[in-house]
């Protein structure tokens, strides 16, 4: 019954209920008066009722007709709803997104980015996390989030990546150290220092930059790996228990009992990259990723 019906055979009944008339209806419709009363019976044939009592000089809607206007109209208002709905969502303008980032990333590229998409697209709901980037690239493959802002990974499988942001080097010392008072600092300085840094597997994070920055000054790094959370990281070198490189942005956190000095003589930086998955593509991911470039 219902594949013989279509959004054409609702609309002209409405038409023709709402005038009560075949020849007005059919002049709104730009077709004969004719065509318009067998497409009316077909329909009424397909149903098996009667929508409409012809007895009178002028037609009234039967019972049945009178439901079947209802019925009509929500299903037309569903199907002009799930049209709306379904372009909206083609051009990403609403639907979730899953975004992850590194606890080690200081810099205000990531919330700037965040607020601005929220802006521009207040009914995308947009769900946050903190992941390291080992945890991340897992978790963009198993398609548990959208896109991760990551330290940057020589091969990516199946994923895609860009870096967009390269950061300056700072080293993070107790005030009371005696390097402290320095203007800049040599990371050979430091050759007996621990360098603190976070729960990772030395392929990715700021582990990785620091061993590659001590190995250039030509020697090994003694690691502590402490926690991922860089308030608690600065509270340890507060106490002097060790020292940390990090990102120039890490300036945006003030810490009392701990000082930031320059790296002299690095060309080592710290850099973010974002990374998605090459064969998802989305509307809503693009507009983000449009988003980030423009805040670079």
């Amino acid at each position: 019954m219902f594949s013989n019906l279509d959004l054409q055979h609702l609309q002209t009944f409405l038409v023709v209920a709402e005038e009560m008339n075949f020849g007005r209806a059919a002049e709104r419709l730009h077709i004969a008066q004719p065509p318009l009363s067998r497409q009316i019976q077909r329909l009424e044939k397909n149903l098996g009722v009667e929508l409409f009592n012809r007895s009178k000089p002028q037609i009234q809607l039967t019972s049945a007709g009178k439901v079947f206007v209802r019925e009509a109209t929500k299903i037309l208002k569903q199907v002009d709803l799930g049209v709306q709905l379904t372009q909206r969502a083609s051009r990403g303008e609403i639907g979730k997104l899953a975004i992850a980032f590194e606890g080690s990333s200081l810099s205000d590229l990531v919330p700037r980015s965040i607020q601005s998409f929220r802006q521009q697209f207040p009914e995308v709901e947009i769900l946050i996390q903190e992941m390291p980037t080992k945890q991340q690239i897992q978790a963009l493959l198993e398609e548990r989030i959208d896109l991760g802002f990551i330290v940057p990974q020589q091969q990516l499988d199946n994923l895609m990546s860009e870096i967009i942001l390269e950061e300056s080097l700072v080293v993070a010392i107790a005030k009371d150290h005696p390097l402290a008072s320095q203007e800049k600092i040599e990371i050979g300085q430091l050759q007996q220092e621990s360098f603190l840094v976070g729960f990772n597997d030395g392929s990715c994070g700021l582990d990785r930059t620091v061993i590659q920055v001590c190995q250039q000054a030509g020697f090994e790094p003694k690691l502590m790996s402490v926690t991922n959370e860089m308030q608690l990281i600065l509270g340890f070198i507060s106490t002097g228990m060790g020292v940390a490189l990090l990102p120039n942005s890490i300036r945006n956190i003030q810490r009392k009992g701990v000082v930031y000095l320059p790296l002299q003589s690095s060309t080592v930086t710290s850099s973010l990259a974002i990374a998605w998955r090459e064969d998802t593509p989305c509307s809503t991911l693009d507009n983000f990723l449009n988003i980030v470039r423009t805040k670079k």
